[in-house]
């Protein structure tokens, strides 16, 4: 894993080139499926083929990038659904878990940070994809924090940061941005209520209605994603 062979004492550029190709497969700069030459991505980073080539190897670990032909070569994988599903599915599991012990305990959990967020007026929301994604995330990870299991935090961490790619997904259309802020204040009302039967149905619920829309990503869906994260790399070399 990356903080492995870091602890191993590769250099701090090696970190910088893997950070930015992550974000980049990420935000769709990097799309499923396309390939790049070693040579290609360094050029585009400034950077020499042995930071790069560390982080490439890295990334290939993790799941991210697979060998295309040749040896310089490589491919951001493609999208495995079933992957995808399998990990929804464990990532259910461990959040029912959270919420029920977070209604178990003897004072409730203060969630005023996601209620400032969540909990607003329709006039007050924000619809930016990105964004909500990001405080999505955040959410999520912190019901699962404050149920206090270290062990679970640090699985459930990792789950997400293999589901970030496909989840994205979740927040391009503006429908499904309004479901996702009644859906979180429903569930965040419950847990600091703690009604856990219905804290535990909505968790269900929620990230159920997620793994379903898993099998309806749509190549234009895809494509759409891609083209944003392709504005976004031409605005920021602009700037």
């Amino acid at each position: 894993m990356k903080a492995e062979a870091l602890d191993a004492g590769k250099p701090t550029l090696a970190e910088a080139v893997y950070d930015r190709l992550k974000q980049d497969i990420f935000d769709f700069r990097m799309a499923p499926g396309e390939r790049y030459a070693e040579q290609e991505l360094a050029n585009r980073l400034g950077v020499s083929r042995t930071p790069m080539r560390f982080a490439l190897h890295i990334l290939a670990r993790e799941g991210y990038l697979q060998r295309a032909e040749g040896h310089t070569s490589w491919q951001v994988r493609p999208f495995d659904l079933d992957y995808f599903e399998d990990l929804y599915d464990f990532r259910i599991e461990i959040e029912v878990m959270a919420v029920r012990r977070l209604c178990a305990m003897e004072e409730a959990p203060d969630l005023s940070e996601p209620c400032a967020f969540w909990c607003v007026a329709k006039r007050h929301r924000v619809l930016d994809g990105q964004r909500v994604g990001r405080e999505d995330e955040k959410l999520h990870t912190m019901l699962v924090a404050l149920a206090d299991n270290r062990e679970m935090l640090r699985t459930y961490v990792d789950l997400t940061e293999r589901i970030r790619i496909v989840r994205q997904l979740d927040f391009i259309e503006a429908d499904r941005i309004e479901a996702a802020f009644d859906e979180h204040a429903g569930l965040l009302a419950a847990v600091q209520a703690r009604r856990a039967p219905e804290a535990e149905a909505l968790i269900r619920s929620h990230i159920g209605a997620s793994r379903a829309a898993i099998r309806h990503i749509s190549l234009h869906r895809v494509a759409l994603a891609t083209r944003r994260g392709r504005e976004s790399r031409i605005a920021a070399k602009a700037a």
